[in-house]
């Protein structure tokens, strides 16, 4: 499974930039939520060009900032990237973005369908995310019982399941090293 170190809330604005009025979480807090919904990690770097570029296309995104509500949005910048390979299932390129079910696990076919296929996790930018995100919301929601169309409204009448892997906590706070991160040119994609 998947591992991370974590940081206690308030330590940090969790936005980093990639849009304030969202709910951004760490991995502990969105794996202990009470609200059963898919996680949206993004692992980017501050040094990074093509993560700045990012942020500054998902900032102002109303689309982005809409659709995060379904999901427990997390950020992970710097040394908080996770060690664990799963959070690199086609290498340690950055800025990357993978969507888990709600009990923690990849989906691997949630992939940024337009970019590179050599690095299925690098978004560019706000559309292609907003994509992925369309395609996850109907993959995970896909039962027929959650009714999106009360979304708009702000009323969330979502059945989001349940979390099922019982060691998910212990996994999420391993510490972790970023030694390994792969230096790839914004040109290759």
């Amino acid at each position: 499974m998947f591992s991370c170190r974590y940081l206690r809330k308030g330590d940090l604005d969790l936005s980093r930039g990639f849009g304030d009025g969202i709910k951004w979480m760490t991995l502990k807090s969105a794996a202990e939520a009470e609200e059963k919904k898919p996680f949206f990690i993004l692992i980017h770097k501050t040094w990074c060009g093509a993560c700045q570029n990012l942020k500054e296309s998902l900032r102002d995104s109303i689309k982005f900032k809409e659709l995060s509500e379904l999901f427990h949005m997390i950020n992970l910048e710097d040394e908080e990237e996770p060690e664990d390979d799963g959070y690199a299932p086609d290498g340690k390129y950055i800025p990357r973005l993978l969507f888990l079910d709600n009990s923690g696990h990849l989906n691997d076919d949630l992939i940024n369908e337009n970019g590179n296929p050599k690095y299925k996790y690098f978004y560019s930018n706000a559309e292609q995310v907003i994509l992925s995100m369309e395609k996850a919301i109907e993959k995970f929601y896909e039962d027929g019982e959650d009714d999106l169309s009360d979304f708009e409204d702000g009323e969330e009448n979502l059945d989001y399941g349940e979390y099922t892997d019982e060691n998910l906590l212990d996994e999420l706070s391993k510490a972790n090293d970023t030694e390994n991160v792969e230096n790839v040119s914004h040109d290759e994609f």
